[in-house]
């Protein structure tokens, strides 16, 4: 799971975050070490490994949770909100960091957004929740070409996706507010 609140330890360096995970399961120290460095490397984080999560940026600590997320190997990556606290500058480099990660290691991840265009971006298929109760309430297909970049912001079938979730979205406002009225 990566939390939108980063969620790490604050007394514990890059390297023992990354690796808690692990250490929770009874990996040994050496194996969990050499996991935890090889996904340092791939969030991007190499020569950071001793810093404590103060020293970091919100994208770096992002990235430490990213990787502590990554080193237990899960099947599904649960994703809730987690570039909602960043600027949009590091929010773009983090969607176009997971894109990269996502090709090395695919996995399913369930990424929980307010965006349509991270929505979009980032999905395969992008699942509108309805309110009162939680609901799903429509199911779009992402049929955008991979490996993606932000660049598929600028096809027309990425601006037509986007006008239809849009649509879906004040409609289940729509829907809402009737039923509260």
């Amino acid at each position: 799971m990566v939390f939108q609140s980063f969620a790490l330890l604050p007394w514990a360096t890059v390297l023992r975050n990354v690796a808690f995970g692990l250490e929770l399961q009874g990996v040994r120290k050496a194996e969990r070490i050499k996991v935890a460095q090889e996904l340092v490397e791939l969030v991007g984080l190499r020569g950071f490994e001793n810093s404590l999560p103060g020293e970091l940026s919100g994208g770096m600590r992002q990235r430490v949770g990213l990787a502590r997320a990554l080193a237990v190997k899960p099947d599904v990556l649960l994703m809730d909100e987690p570039f909602g606290a960043l600027d949009e500058q590091t929010k773009w480099i983090m969607q176009e960091e997971l894109l990269r990660i996502w090709e090395e290691e695919p996995k399913t991840v369930l990424f929980v957004t307010h965006s349509i265009d991270e929505a979009i971006l980032l999905g395969d298929r992008v699942v509108v929740m309805a309110s009162k109760p939680g609901r799903v309430a429509h199911v779009e297909k992402v049929d955008l070409p991979r490996p993606r970049a932000r660049s598929v912001e600028a096809l027309p079938e990425f601006g037509r996706l986007r006008e239809s979730l849009w649509r879906e979205l004040k409609e289940q406002q729509s829907d809402s507010n009737d039923n509260a009225a």
